[in-house]
């Protein structure tokens, strides 16, 4: 891998740690769990890609521990809803019935664990819908560890080398490390919107300052980034687009003593340039996904170009921000 890639897959490997101690708060927001799954298998993934060297030598699994880790985490959301229903009401002979946590069905007997799971469905399936619906106990919640247990038993012990999950196995790496961008810019959004929670139950300030730190990125500079400045922060430009089409940033011409910093904040490359008024490209500097980027006004432009335009690469767009600096020699 490229450092580029190298720095987007060490970010997902460190949040992958960074997280492991809030199992609690992932618990209790289903999504943020989801997209860290997600997380660990593109993580798993992209490393099966650039190690098929040790192929032969990786750790055996089978596929039907694979199916019993899936019912494990359906089950363990399903139950964790339960239990806050049962909490909430006051009820505590329900909050014993309804306990049913991953380690429980992860590693205690299987056949047991399967009925048990089987149980806990068909004591959430029997509340009343206003219930359901009023503690977000879905039918798709309910259902998955059914469906998880159903798999379960159906599977075999064939034993496999492969660690990621199947549905990524055929992917090239390009495309895992853009969707890794892509999960880790949805878990960043996840966490930012619970920092100011104040449940003195959970710890997602805690979390949301765990999650920054582990997932900053290698900054990629511009090999003509001169040595002997001090940069001077003239201007900040928020970037947010929906798709691919350019965009008109600002109208002013900065000349060539000024540099521009990119963080590209978005699973999508972005090019920046300064353009004539058609805002046709005139020579775009490439902002890499995932990354920050400098570049200099003189090699984006010609000095009569004075509209500052981007667009991000591909049709889903991204969030960026830039920088403008004025250089001051020494």
């Amino acid at each position: 891998m490229n450092a580029k890639e190298t720095a987007i897959y060490n970010s997902g490997h460190d949040v992958g740690l960074a997280v492991a101690d809030y199992t609690k708060e992932l618990n209790d927001f289903p999504p943020l769990k989801a997209a860290n799954v997600t997380r660990g298998e593109l993580v798993d993934a992209i490393k099966d890609k650039t190690e098929t060297q040790d192929t032969n030598t990786t750790a055996a699994t089978t596929d039907k521990e694979l199916q019993r880790e899936k019912m494990a985490v359906a089950t363990d959301v399903l139950s964790a809803r339960a239990v806050g229903y049962a909490l909430d009401t006051k009820q505590l002979g329900l909050k014993q019935a309804f306990t049913l946590t991953y380690a429980d069905v992860r590693y205690g007997d299987a056949d047991e664990d399967v009925n048990h799971v089987r149980e806990l469905v068909a004591k959430v399936q029997a509340l009343p819908q206003t219930v359901r619906e009023l503690y977000r106990l879905t039918d798709a919640v309910i259902q998955a560890p059914a469906d998880a247990a159903d798999d379960f038993e159906k599977a075999d012990d064939t034993k496999t080398s492969a660690k990621a999950a199947p549905r990524l196995a055929t992917l090239a790496l390009p495309e895992l490390l853009r969707q890794l961008s892509a999960v880790l810019l949805v878990m960043k959004s996840l966490i930012k919107g619970q920092r100011t929670d104040t449940d003195k139950n959970f710890q997602w300030p805690a979390l949301h300052a765990a999650f920054t730190t582990a997932n900053k990125r290698r900054v990629v500079a511009s090999k003509k980034r001169p040595v002997d400045t001090k940069p001077r922060l003239v201007r900040t430009l928020p970037l947010t687009v929906g798709d691919g089409q350019p965009v008109r940033l600002a109208n002013t011409n900065y000349g060539a003593a000024y540099t521009l910093t990119v963080e590209n904040q978005s699973a999508n490359d972005l090019l920046l340039w300064m353009a004539q008024k058609d805002g046709a490209q005139t020579t775009p500097g490439l902002c890499p996904a995932g990354a920050v980027t400098v570049l200099m006004r003189a090699d984006i432009g010609p000095a009569t170009a004075r509209y500052l335009t981007v667009q991000f690469v591909g049709e889903s767009g991204g969030q960026a921000t830039v920088q403008v600096r004025r250089v001051v020699t020494e």
